[in-house]
């Protein structure tokens, strides 16, 4: 055996034994989100993958869907986000990303 033989060996073993055990924990915290149905901005952006200050950024510009949390008339309310929301919002822009041109 290579020792690149070797070291693919070893790399699906530990594969095979990780993979059952993070798909475990994602599907964990998926269902705990899901049973919160909103997320602060700082949960929001890790959802999406993108970094707080882009999520700032595009709920200033009313380019994401959230609503404010927070006493009336506050000047800073707390930014949620309705992961229904953030859901359909991620299916419209990948929808929009790989729609043809038009007149092709």
């Amino acid at each position: 055996m290579t020792t690149n033989e070797f070291i693919d060996e070893i790399k699906e073993r530990i594969i095979a034994e990780l993979l059952p055990a993070t798909q475990e924990v994602m599907n964990q915290r998926y269902a705990d989100r899901l049973k919160r149905a909103t997320l602060s901005a700082e949960e929001a952006a890790e959802y999406i993958g993108i970094s707080k200050t882009l999520l700032y950024a595009m709920a200033k510009a009313r380019s994401i869907p959230w609503f404010p949390v927070g006493s009336r008339g506050s000047q800073k309310p707390q930014m949620r986000f309705r992961l229904s929301s953030l859901d359909h919002w991620m299916d419209e822009q990948e929808r929009l990303n790989y729609e043809a041109p038009k007149g092709c």
